[in-house]
Order: structure tokens, then sequence, then C-alpha cells
């Protein structure tokens, strides 16, 4: 981004990010240059470019344990948490699985997502679904409904999650060349 189009309060938001982020011990924080902020997350190796352009406003919050956490929104209405370790971010609901067999439970599942993830939890659901398709305790398709959620959030906000899409096509029956929320 040319840093002419960002204002002076939103290279103050961008900097303001950059203190923050910088005294974690688990981000990894560079200037790339006077309107461009990297995050990489130490424990998955995940990053998110910040562009100061972006940005409407940040709260400094803190949470039930008394954590500091900023809140970062973007004028198209996305948001972000960073915290000292992770960066969290809104899951997206799919809307193609209305056709589905199993669109009850998708939908529950869409009302019980959790308001913030991080891309770590990609793992952890994944597992599950290992463990969904070796037995019939689980319900896998609400398990895939999770991660795309997860996915398509992590992409909205600027993730790169290339490589947990392609994890996912087992359980799609998919060819390596399909998205994996198409």
């Amino acid at each position: 981004m040319d840093c002419s189009t960002a204002t002076l309060k939103q290279l103050e938001l961008l900097n303001s990010i950059h203190d923050f982020a910088r005294r974690s011990k688990e981000l990894e924080v560079q200037i790339i240059d006077t309107s461009l902020l990297k995050i990489r997350q130490r424990i998955d190796g995940h990053t998110i470019f910040l562009d100061a352009g972006r940005l409407q406003d940040i709260l400094m919050r803190s949470d039930s344990d008394s954590r500091s956490f900023v809140q970062v929104n973007f004028h198209d209405g996305l948001k972000i948490l960073i915290t000292d370790r992770l960066i969290g971010f809104k899951p997206v609901p799919r809307r193609s699985m209305t056709n589905d067999a199993d669109s009850a439970a998708v939908g529950a599942l869409t009302a019980k997502l959790p308001r913030v993830v991080t891309t770590p939890d990609l793992m952890s659901v994944l597992e599950a679904m290992e463990d969904a398709a070796d037995s019939e305790d689980r319900d896998l398709s609400v398990l895939r409904e999770l991660f795309d959620s997860i996915v398509c959030g992590a992409e909205k906000v600027g993730f790169d999650v290339t490589k947990e899409k392609a994890w996912l096509l087992p359980y799609l029956g998919a060819t390596p060349g399909l998205r994996a929320n198409a």
C-alpha cells in the first residue's frame, strides 16, 4: 500500500498495534513500511499483514482474567483481536449446506459457533474429524462445517490458509484443485 493513502490517525493506530504486539513473546512483529505491519504467530507460523489504510479504530481491552488485548476494527466491518499469544477472529459459516440432509445439525452449529476462533483451532477440529471418521459417535458434517467456518473467517481477515484447506479434502471426497468451501 502507498503510505499516502493512510491517514495520520491510521498510521498512529498501526503504531499502537505494533507497540502492543512487539511486547509479546509469542508474536513476531515487523514493520514492512510506514503503513504495513506483519504479525506472525509463533505457535503455528500463520502471518497476517495489517495495512494502515484498512484500519478504522482500535480498542485496548482486557479479558475476564485481566489479560490485555487489542481489538482492531477495519473499515469493512471485520475485526480481529490481538492477544499476547494469538490473533482471534470471527468464524464465517458456509451458506451452501441448505440442501444437505444434515442442514438442521449444521444450522444448530452455526448458532453455537464460538464468537472468536484462532488458526490453531483448525488442528483441533481436524483431530476431531479424524476421530469422527473412525467412529459413529460424532457428526462429521458438523465438524466439516466448523472447520470451514474457521477457514473462511481466517481468509476474510487476511490469513493464508491454503494448506489447511487441503487438510479438509479427504473429508470432502474432493480433488486437490477444489476449494474446501466451494
